[in-house]
């Protein structure tokens, strides 16, 4: 019985681990990364072939993985019909740099769409590329009603900045030249009520962009983020006890330095 004892031993443990295995590649599926669709080429193209829909085919690709510059299956019709600037191979995807633009720039905005030229200073803002998505985010001053402490008195209008993202997801059509005041010209495209809103707060706000990661599918509304004003900086210290400065430096250990 005892020579028996070895093989069952064996036997549980391929069992479990074929278990285990099974179990790691299921969890693995259920956790797989989200995928993007974007346009290859079904063959070896030369610069100055035409992107047609007989040569253009539909690549799902790792969000991760999606190169900056490929474009997306569902808007595939901003390069159809254009010309190639450099030979494509086969199962390539089609980047916005291999296309060579013939059409207007009008082509780049979509149905229901508004082109409008921001003006952002320093920081994501001078490295964007056109394909890219931001969030446009606005700091701008905003009246404030404060009790008065005179009950009878009327409310006290104050101003006081405040910062909030205005538009969570805005995709960058072109960018542009620095402007005189060194800001760079970035245009974006929005439905036109929105359009008209970013227009006016061009005038009353300071414009920020934060870049997104490529395709990512978040619909973070302008209420989740929330907004920073002053309060946000005064809950920052609340439960925090200020640090005393002794009058004489401390030795490591908390002691006094010595004479």
């Amino acid at each position: 019985m005892k020579n028996y004892i070895p093989l069952i031993l064996a036997i549980v443990l391929g069992a479990a681990s074929v278990v285990a295995v099974s179990r790691f590649l299921r969890e693995r599926q259920e956790t797989a990364e989200q995928t993007d669709a974007v346009l290859a080429v079904n063959r070896d193209l030369q610069a100055g072939d035409e992107l047609t829909e007989e040569v253009l085919d539909k690549k799902m690709v790792p969000v991760s993985a999606r190169p900056r510059q490929a474009v997306y299956w569902s808007e595939r019709t901003r390069v159809l019909g254009q010309k190639t600037a450099r030979p494509i191979r086969r199962g390539d995807y089609v980047l916005l740099s291999d296309v060579a633009v013939s059409r207007t720039f009008g082509d780049l905005v979509s149905q229901n769409e508004w082109a409008v030229t921001i003006e952002a200073n320093g920081g994501v803002a001078d490295f964007v590329q056109a394909g890219d998505e931001v969030a446009i985010i606005a700091t701008l001053n905003i009246e404030k009603s404060v009790p008065s402490a005179d009950a009878s008195a009327p409310a006290e209008r104050i101003q006081q900045e405040a910062t909030l993202t205005l538009f969570p997801k805005v995709r960058i059509l072109d960018t542009g030249e620095m402007a005189n005041n060194g800001a760079r010209k970035i245009v974006v495209g929005l439905p036109p009520e929105q359009a008209q809103v970013l227009v006016a707060a061009q005038r009353r706000a300071e414009l920020v962009l934060a870049l997104r990661h490529p395709g990512d599918p978040s619909a973070l509304r302008r209420e989740d983020a929330g907004l920073v004003d002053d309060q946000t900086f005064q809950k920052l210290f609340q439960g925090i006890k200020p640090v005393v400065v002794p009058s004489e430096p401390s030795a490591a250990g908390g002691g006094k330095a010595e004479k």
